[in-house]
Formats: structure tokens, sequence, C-alpha cells
């Protein structure tokens, strides 16, 4: 009789300590749950920023990758990359040569957004151009001018935005749809690439066609 009551209180203690065990694995769980939550939440804001979330205007959906073959897809030149810092451009000169233009793919990649002129033979025109990394990781190369504020020098900002150095309109990087700004309905004309060895190769033909955009948007909004 007495050992009974001694193996119900050696009883009793197990199954106290084996409840007091399992309060801080819940603990641990909850905060393991919460911790996994926080993360994927600041995943996901840090993969909208210039990620193609911003919201395109209609009325310059129309004049994104206006000059784009069907079917056409960026080269993909690094990994996915993060803004968090001021880059301006850094000039470089083109080589053109048996109808392209031709710059260093290693150029781009270390500066991560370039400039460079094309002189049109048809016309003499010197067209602005860049070329820079999205988010994404794929490369945008057009030309590089802001038909209101005829603007024509950019720089990726550290909020994650495609910035005009004059007018300081701020696009989506990766879209080129307008986030804020006077000329934020005037999206950079993108012209098709292609990498060959280590060149980013472009047509002349392609700019040989190009004009700019008419300022038929509302500048200012």
């Amino acid at each position: 009789m007495a050992q009974g009551k001694i193996d119900a209180q050696l009883k009793n203690k197990r199954d106290q300590f084996v409840n007091d065990e399992s309060k801080p694995k819940s603990v641990y769980i909850i905060i393991g749950v919460v911790a996994i939550i926080v993360m994927a939440a600041l995943f996901l804001y840090a993969s909208s920023k210039g990620t193609g979330m911003t919201k395109i205007d209609p009325r310059e959906a129309k004049y994104i990758g206006r000059y784009l073959p069907a079917g056409y897809e960026p080269v993909k030149l690094t990994e996915p990359v993060t803004y968090d810092r001021r880059i301006d451009m850094a000039q470089v000169a083109p080589e053109v040569k048996d109808g392209k233009v031709m710059i260093n793919a290693g150029d781009i990649i270390s500066k991560r957004i370039i400039y460079f002129e094309y002189k049109r033979p048809a016309d003499g025109q010197v067209i602005s151009m860049m070329a820079y990394i999205k988010p994404s990781g794929k490369l945008f190369t057009g030309v590089s001018y802001c038909p209101p504020c005829e603007g024509k020098y950019h720089h990726l900002e550290a909020d994650g935005t495609l910035t005009c150095n004059s007018c300081e309109t701020k696009r989506d990087p990766e879209t080129e749809a307008g986030i804020s700004g006077a000329c934020k309905l005037y999206p950079a004309d993108e012209i098709a690439h292609e990498l060959v060895d280590d060149k980013i190769q472009l047509a002349e033909a392609d700019l040989a066609k190009w004009k700019a955009q008419p300022t038929d948007r509302p500048v200012g909004e």
C-alpha cells in the first residue's frame, strides 16, 4: 500500500516535470513561427522594391517596350541585386562596327549603370543611351532621355528607383513604370540587345527608326 502511494507520488512528479518541460518548448515554437513570418515579410518587402510591383499607368503603358520585338527577353547578366545606395552613371565609349553598337558587358556588371552616346549617320543626331542591371539581374539597354524635361542622365537611387538627374522623376528600374515626378508618364525607350562573347550588341537599324516620344501626356502630375 505504502509502495503504491510512493509510486503514485513519483508518477505525479514525473508528469509535472514533463508538463513543465512542454511550456518552454511551446514558447520556442511560437518564437520560431513568428521569426519565420517576420523574415518572409521582410523578404517580400525587399523584393518588391523596384522589381515590377509598381502599377503601370495606362497612359504610359503603350510606350513601354514600343521598340522591342515580340518575344524579346533581355540578357540576365547577374544574380538579383538590391540598390540601397546612390549609383551614378559611368560614361563609356561604344564601339560601332558592322551595323552594331557594342559595349563591354563587364563595364555594366562592375558599374551597374552606364551612359554612352550614339551618333546616327542618317541625320547626325546624337542619341543618349544607357544600360543598367535591373533588380532581377536582367539587363536594360535603351535611350536615356526624358522628353518633357530633356534630361539625359539618370542614377540608381538608395530607395531602389531609377531617378532622372534633371527632374528627379522616379521609375521602377525593372519595368520603367513611373512612380513619382513631373515626367513619370514618359518611360525610357528600351532597345533590344544581345550578348555576343563579352559584348552587348544593339542593332544600328533599331536606333535608325527611334524617335522621341510625343509630349502628349500630362506633365507635373
